[in-house]
């Protein structure tokens, strides 16, 4: 195995990542001792004190450097690195991005290995999930699991936390819907997937009354703004492929929108013909030019979408 190795990326797999190799190396070293750093903490020279013989409490050594795109002196470490054979000693840098050209990342790679962990997307965001959920002993009902797979915007980190959280709250069966929404902190984006679904299926008052709630509760108007454009967008491209004679399935395949989210998508598609929804869609636009001209603002815009697209009925 080899003593030197850097992994950068999504920061949930590499945590888990960093804690496996650190596990691993203790196991072949002979009883290290573990150095711990910032990239902005640790100087040239105090790595080259550690890679430079033994301490008095331990022959071998395990040096964990996080953050290392913030190494002060940088250019001075790969020259190190090369210097020094790594036979007692084990170093793993940790970053969000170290790039391939920098003279750092090549001096890890000629001598040991660089992984990089990709963010989770849709297709695999619920994999993921029920891994961490299940590592923490979490078990949930269907509609408790698709919520949060709707709320957590594809952060791991976050799935984490609440999976701690989840398995405090309940120690048998499993977690419902309800539950769930007691525990989970959403900070008012539980209430965008409700105001999608007022809004989609013509509830004008409760869509109206649930953008209220989110903007009181400091939800960006620019994130209800882009996601509202965003479903929008989805609910065309379902329409477009249900026309061609294609089953939920092959839609969720095709476009990577869930099963379940397309068999809803396809109900709320009977509230429109598909030129109110182009229409929506011109009319986001619209208002997007408007805001990048300061004519406008978003929460005004979403307000006047609102009222100029369904004019209240209840």
């Amino acid at each position: 195995m080899t003593n030197i190795a850097l992994y950068h990326g999504e920061a949930y797999q590499r945590e888990k990542a960093v804690e496996k190799r650190i596990t691993e190396w203790r196991e072949e070293l002979s009883n290290p001792e573990l150095y711990r750093f910032e990239g902005s903490q640790l100087e040239p020279e105090k790595l080259e004190q550690l890679l430079g013989g033994s301490s008095l409490f331990s022959e071998t050594k395990i040096i964990h450097v996080s953050q290392a795109e913030e190494l002060t002196g940088e250019d001075a470490f790969p020259e190190i690195i090369d210097s020094h054979s790594l036979e007692t000693e084990a170093l793993l840098f940790e970053s969000d991005l170290l790039k391939k050209s920098t003279a750092l990342y090549k001096a890890i790679a000629s001598k040991g290995e660089t992984k990089k962990f990709s963010e989770p997307t849709g297709r695999n965001f619920p994999k993921y999930v029920s891994e961490i959920m299940a590592e923490h002993d979490v078990r949930l009902t269907s509609d408790a699991k698709r919520w949060i797979i709707q709320i957590m915007e594809q952060d791991l980190l976050r799935v984490e936390r609440e999976a701690e959280k989840l398995s405090l709250y309940r120690k048998e069966g499993k977690v419902t819907l309800e539950e769930a929404k007691k525990v989970v902190w959403t900070k008012g984006k539980d209430k965008m997937f409700d105001f999608f679904d007022a809004l989609f299926t013509k509830e004008n008052r409760e869509a109206i009354e649930l953008l209220e709630d989110m903007l009181d509760e400091d939800v960006e108007a620019r994130k209800i703004f882009f996601m509202l454009a965003g479903e929008v967008r989805k609910l065309i491209k379902v329409e477009s492929l249900a026309s061609e004679g294609l089953s939920n399935k092959k839609i969720s395949d095709k476009t990577g929108i869930y099963n379940w989210l397309v068999k809803k998508k396809r109900g709320q598609l009977n509230n429109f013909e598909m030129e109110e929804l182009e229409e929506l869609l011109h009319q986001l636009h619209r208002q997007d030019f408007r805001f990048k001209q300061g004519k406008t603002d978003l929460e005004d815009a979403l307000f006047r979408i609102i009222y100029q697209t369904y004019p209240a009925k209840n």
